[in-house]
């Protein structure tokens, strides 16, 4: 028996719309909430037609054009970024895999043989990885940006991420882990960092973490049963209530950042931040600012727009891939915030 392939072709009126969607987004750089309104079908519905143009071939992608090079131009200009990519804002339950999509091209595009990856940790960079093209690159060296924080707590940590990864490249590729810390007290903690840290393979990877060419980051959001950040914070006896009241608007790479995008060093979260090896915020934003490095975050949705807005205060990357409804947003907000400012 054979599996039916034949695709159902569209009416003569979704094709109409399909081509004036297309034509619209693509040629006149309209938004998709204008397109909607010309039209008068819903957003959701002009997504799901650009989507549809791609999968039939009524878009063929030649070059590797941005998606939406206005936006993506003042993003660059207003947040101090090397680049940015803005993609069409689809249906909520596909936003990461739509991220995740336009991630892997993106490290594609700058990505060669021979370089150092870092990775960190969420569900958007999964969607990243899973979207890789295989054997796409030689002699790539994979690092984790931190180590696992528990072995109770499953979840796409970088140690996983770092794995998957490997997979795609193997053979032709060097990856490498770091280990879980598990005390509880701030003295216990302590003593674990630098017993690891004495064990010269443990220095080295953690050390080479701190060089990479390319890193890539999931923008961490601080909500009620979210994995990785709050979860292991909730372990530690640190509420997602407790973290709003300490300022935290989001975390990167299990370091807790508010809104002006400082990071949060408060006595309470201090034996959480520190449990474990990862490379600081810190040295993150350093290597934003080094040439030749590509720091790229990847995060969008109107649930991680005060996340990632208080990402780009703190310059802890370069690069920002996200859609065009955040966007707007950040945008927005970016311009609010200049407003508020003192005039001397």
């Amino acid at each position: 028996m054979h599996a039916r392939t034949d695709r159902v072709l569209p009416n003569r009126l979704e094709l109409r719309q399909m081509v004036q969607c297309v034509q619209l987004y693509y040629r006149q750089q309209k938004h998709q909430k204008e397109i909607a309104k010309a039209l008068g079908i819903s957003s959701s519905k002009v997504s799901r037609l650009l989507k549809r143009a791609f999968a039939d071939g009524l878009i063929r992608v030649e070059t590797d054009l941005p998606k939406h090079p206005t936006l993506e131009a003042e993003l660059t200009e207003r947040f101090g970024l090397r680049d940015a990519v803005v993609i069409p804002t689809g249906d909520e339950q596909e936003i990461k895999e739509d991220l995740g999509a336009a991630a892997a091209r993106y490290f594609e595009k700058v990505t060669a043989n021979g370089v150092r990856v870092g990775i960190s940790c969420g569900f958007t960079l999964y969607q990243t990885i899973r979207q890789l093209k295989d054997h796409r690159f030689r002699d790539l060296t994979l690092l984790p940006l931190s180590g696992e924080s528990t072995l109770k707590l499953v979840d796409l940590f970088p140690n996983t991420l770092v794995g998957m990864m490997a997979a795609k490249y193997r053979p032709h590729v060097t990856a490498y882990a770091l280990p879980v810390q598990l005390f509880g007290s701030l003295a216990e903690i302590n003593r674990e960092r630098q017993r690891l840290l004495r064990n010269p393979d443990v220095k080295r990877i953690y050390d080479d973490a701190h060089q990479v060419d390319i890193a890539l980051l999931g923008i961490g959001m601080i909500g009620e049963q979210t994995p990785g950040f709050c979860s292991l914070a909730e372990s530690c006896g640190v509420s997602v209530k407790t973290l709003r009241t300490l300022g935290v608007v989001g975390e990167i790479n299990y370091q807790p950042f508010d809104q002006e995008g400082q990071i949060v060093n408060r006595k309470e979260l201090t034996a959480l931040t520190q449990r474990v090896l990862a490379v600081s915020a810190e040295r993150l934003r350093e290597l934003s600012g080094q040439y030749g490095k590509h720091v790229i975050a990847v995060g969008g949705g109107n649930q991680k727009l005060d996340a990632i807005h208080g990402a780009l205060q703190g310059k802890f990357f370069n690069v920002l891939v996200t859609d065009e409804e955040t966007a707007i947003q950040l945008l927005a907000k970016r311009s609010e915030s200049e407003t508020k400012k003192p005039h001397r």
